[in-house]
């Protein structure tokens, strides 16, 4: 690690103003772009340094975590977090690392999680992940999403962040109280207990609602949740949306991430959707395989 240390003698004293030690380094086999300064091969990288790549892609390495951007990204990196400003990036070996996109923080859940972001547009984030699972939450704090190991999912960081829900799964009762995991983003919440939650107690369905804020859910629910339509899912139905996305709703590196997977979970406690493929534009980093498309069932 170096550290740079700025001096200045004062009647014959050394004093000793300010010291800066680096995180870690950033190369690529391009050009690239710190706090607007072009580098060629490789850089030091402080805490809070703002690496902007070109043509090529930049590899940052820390000492808790590997991120790599993709061309044309941008990203603010600190020793434990990396804000996302644009393009895509991935983490890996950063176990607990942080990555900021819009208003969603995504954390990988261990070590051999490979987990990738791609900011499409400001209501359009995409998460995908390989090896290990991930956390995803938003602006304040609220587990949006539950990604398994080989799962992609859209975001609209603006729908997750307002109070409207939209979550599809199984009622569950539990010690007199009534619990939903949403199909999607397999994050939990408990539904305040109403004669249409009750009757529909271990049937799946479609909820739209809202969730209270400052509740303390039970049984270890993200949020609780008041239910203002209950809606049984049409079987028949379903099976046909899922016959007709099967084909595409390959997960990163192929690993089936759409498959069994609703694709209506927009709001304050799912805010995603299931994505077929990978997102695009990271294949070459050798790390996910192949490309595809993002897309909305």
């Amino acid at each position: 690690m170096f550290k740079y240390v700025t001096c200045m003698s004062i009647a014959g004293s050394l004093l000793v103003l300010s010291a800066a030690s680096s995180i870690g380094f950033v190369k690529s086999t391009g050009e690239f772009r710190v706090d607007g300064v072009a580098v060629r091969g490789n850089g030091t990288v402080f805490e809070g340094n703002l690496v902007e790549t070109a043509t090529a892609r930049s590899v940052i390495q820390l000492a808790g975590a590997e991120i790599t951007l993709a061309p044309e990204s941008r990203a603010r990196v600190y020793r434990d977090r990396t804000v996302l400003e644009k393009g895509s990036g991935f983490v890996k070996d950063g176990s607990r690392h942080v990555i900021e996109a819009a208003t969603l923080r995504i954390v990988p859940s261990v070590r051999d999680s490979v987990v990738q972001v791609e900011i499409a547009s400001p209501t359009y984030v995409t998460v995908a992940t390989r090896g290990g699972a991930a956390e995803v939450r938003n602006s304040s704090g609220v587990l949006t999403a539950s990604l398994l190991p080989g799962m992609a999912l859209a975001f609209n960081p603006q729908a997750a962040a307002a109070a409207a829900v939209k979550i599809t799964g199984v009622i569950e009762s539990r010690n007199g109280a009534y619990f939903l995991t949403d199909e999607t983003t397999k994050v939990t919440v408990q539904l305040v207990e109403s004669a249409d939650v009750s009757k529909y107690a271990g049937r799946e369905v479609e909820i739209t609602g809202s969730s209270i804020p400052g509740a303390n859910p039970a049984g270890g629910a993200s949020q609780l949740v008041s239910a203002v339509t209950v809606t049984p899912v049409n079987k028949r139905r379903k099976a046909g949306a899922a016959g007709a996305g099967g084909a595409g709703a390959a997960g990163a590196g192929g690993a089936g991430a759409g498959a069994g997977l609703s694709g209506a979970a927009i709001g304050a406690i799912v805010g995603g959707v299931a994505a077929g493929g990978v997102v695009v534009g990271l294949a070459a980093a050798g790390t996910f395989s192949g490309e595809g498309t993002v897309s909305r069932r």
